[in-house]
């Protein structure tokens, strides 16, 4: 049976010499005074998450087979044979080095980044840029399902509100 927490500080960095705050996969809720209620699953960072928003994917290697690992979302390790189809989506919450403990948000209204002009409303999917998902539809490509823009973004990568909800990798475009 999982652990659930309530009243998380969803920015709360661990160092990785450090024992983790909590056992990894753990769910915290936080009720955000403005964005509303939100979850966060509480993982180890698979190489630098360069910042907020970033969007993450679950490691399901054989090295990673026994913690919750994430790093930062691309085209290449969403591929098939890789961390693919099915695998958890998360959105960092810190700026995080590798092998640092933090929450990833799973549900409810955040912020997110994309990697250049997104609409509002689309399939979002995977890019050549870690972190940062797309519309664009790139051939090879994976969508990820459970994630909308809540605005549209314009011109170069930034960050923007959105709608998580659960988010796994879905099919190869």
């Amino acid at each position: 049976m999982g652990t659930a927490v309530i009243g998380i500080d969803k920015t709360q960095i661990t160092a990785a010499t450090a024992v983790p705050a909590f056992r990894l996969g753990t769910i915290g809720g936080y009720d955000d005074p403005t964005l509303g209620y939100q979850e966060f699953i509480y993982g180890r960072a698979d190489g630098a998450v360069t910042g907020a928003g970033y969007v993450c994917v679950e490691v399901t290697t054989a090295a990673s087979a026994n913690a919750l690992d994430m790093a930062l979302i691309t085209t290449t390790n969403t591929a098939a044979g890789q961390n693919g189809h099915g695998s958890r989506v998360g959105v960092a919450q810190a700026v995080m080095a590798d092998n640092e403990y933090g929450w990833f948000q799973i549900y409810g209204k955040g912020s997110l980044r994309t990697a250049a002009a997104a609409a509002k409303g689309t399939r979002l999917n995977t890019t050549a840029t870690g972190g940062a998902l797309d519309d664009d539809g790139t051939a090879a490509s994976r969508a990820i399902n459970g994630i909308v823009l809540g605005a549209a973004t314009a011109g170069a990568a930034t960050s923007a509100d959105g709608v998580i909800a659960y988010p796994t990798v879905g099919a190869t475009l």
